[in-house]
């Protein structure tokens, strides 16, 4: 990642419109980990922790839209799904999900940004929440991406994301947590 940031030219004349223009494919890789979080207020929950891993592939079908700080750009594509449990146990899931991004545009080199997911994959992980090969997953957050060049950016975020087998075998109580991520993404035509 250093490497590619040292090859990269400062975005001095940053233009939102052309970075996010309709017809933009979005190529990105995000990193990181969370733990389970008690949402529901359960009496027991797996002490659940895990790095991820998402590549991420993107394409514009939309030209941006509204005005000054609303000005937005709606992102949607597709993730990989690659996790890996830290405890209780030593696991894995891994799948794909659709995702949809929505980009606030009209703070220069800095992007706010919302996001949903959603995807199934398969898992190794036996906990008493969830013991089935299959699996969902559904996520929602957002963060800041700031644009290091015209085409590349770099972002950090939280997503909530709950993990289920979509009542496809029991148990299926499910578990939520609470996860943030860096990434880096770039933008070409």
């Amino acid at each position: 990642m250093l490497l590619v940031l040292g090859l990269a030219s400062p975005a001095w004349a940053y233009d939102a419109e052309d970075t996010f223009a309709k017809g933009t494919t979005i190529v990105g890789l995000q990193v990181g980990g969370g733990a389970v979080n008690n949402v529901e207020d359960h009496r027991s929950v797996s002490d659940i922790s895990y790095v991820n891993l998402g590549p991420r592939l993107s394409y514009l079908p939309f030209a941006p839209f509204g005005s000054g700080w609303l000005r937005s750009a709606v992102e949607p594509g597709i993730q990989g799904w690659f996790q890996y449990y830290l405890s209780p146990e030593r696991a894995s899931a891994e799948g794909l999900k659709i995702a949809v991004r929505y980009h606030l545009i009209g703070f220069g080199r800095l992007v706010p940004y919302l996001e949903l997911a959603g995807g199934a994959g398969g898992s190794s992980l036996k906990v008493p929440e969830i013991d089935s090969a299959f699996t969902f997953v559904l996520e929602a957050g957002g963060g800041l991406g700031y644009f290091l060049t015209d085409n590349m950016a770099l972002d950090a975020g939280y997503r909530f994301q709950h993990i289920s087998n979509g009542h496809t075998a029991t148990p299926n109580r499910g578990f939520e947590s609470s996860e943030g991520v860096i990434g880096i993404s770039y933008h070409f035509k």
